[in-house]
């Protein structure tokens, strides 16, 4: 890993995730300062939590991932359901459950958000960094008292590209779904700090445009794209139609229809 990033081993806390295996240890506080950013543990009703921390603004920032509380159980909870603009996009019926591969996983939000309403999800996430992150939010949320989580819900670190194009004819996803960083409009401190330091994990997506056609070539009925409402088109292919939400748009590729 070429990133200058530090685990922070701190005091009867794991080690660090196999995934951070190749990052350099360090055991004290102020050894931090020469990295960009740093994981480690914080231990909060005695279960441990993954973290991300790094300087921003001349501050420090941090964050963690949590798929069974905050926004995405609100969400769980008072959501929209079917009626939500993700589950238009993805063609959601009360008789139909699609399985779907999440290609560019991230956070993990619209993934939980997919299963939530009861479709089986497959991850894929490129970054080890945010692949750590969410690895550990998944673990967590399959031992808690979401039974969500229990199952139907996997993630897969490595290249999508390569990881779909050698799916068997028997993994191939009803639908795939594809979330691409893009460059925010603007510099703004309305950028959450949150996003600047996936930004600093992850660095720059310079293949996105590539991921459409290899998604067209092994997605059985759709793929949908999650674009912010300025960004053009993926790969400036226009989508059979699109479904405009607040701030996004979903671009939807339909390429046959389940039989319900």
């Amino acid at each position: 890993m070429s990133a200058n990033f530090a685990f922070l081993a701190k005091p009867n806390t794991p080690h660090a995730p196999s995934l951070l295996r190749d990052l350099p240890t360090v055991t004290d506080q102020s050894e931090v300062s020469q990295y960009h950013g740093y994981f480690y543990y914080n231990i909060e009703n005695t279960v441990p939590f993954l973290s991300f921390a790094a300087p921003l603004d001349n501050k420090e920032a941090n964050f963690s991932l949590d798929l069974t509380a905050g926004t995405i159980a609100y969400r769980r909870q008072h959501g929209g359901g079917r009626k939500q603009h993700i589950a238009k996009a993805c063609g959601l019926k009360h008789n139909w459950n699609p399985n779907i591969l999440d290609a560019t996983a991230g956070l993990g939000r619209d993934a939980a958000e997919l299963r939530s309403l009861g479709c089986s999800l497959r991850m894929i996430e490129r970054s080890p960094f945010v692949a750590s992150l969410l690895a550990d939010a998944i673990q967590r949320a399959q031992q808690s008292s979401v039974e969500l989580f229990h199952s139907d819900f996997s993630l897969h670190q490595g290249q999508s590209i390569q990881l779909i194009e050698h799916l068997s004819q028997q993994q191939q996803p009803d639908i795939i779904y594809l979330d691409p960083m893009f460059p925010p409009k603007s510099k703004s401190a309305a950028v959450k700090k949150e996003m600047r330091l996936v930004k600093l994990l992850v660095g720059a997506d310079p293949d996105a445009d590539e991921l459409l056609p290899v998604a067209l070539n092994h997605a059985k009925y759709r793929v949908v794209v999650k674009r912010p409402s300025y960004a053009p088109y993926l790969n400036e292919q226009k989508p059979s139609m699109s479904i405009e939400s607040k701030g996004n748009r979903f671009d939807v590729y339909v390429l046959s229809s389940p039989s319900l």
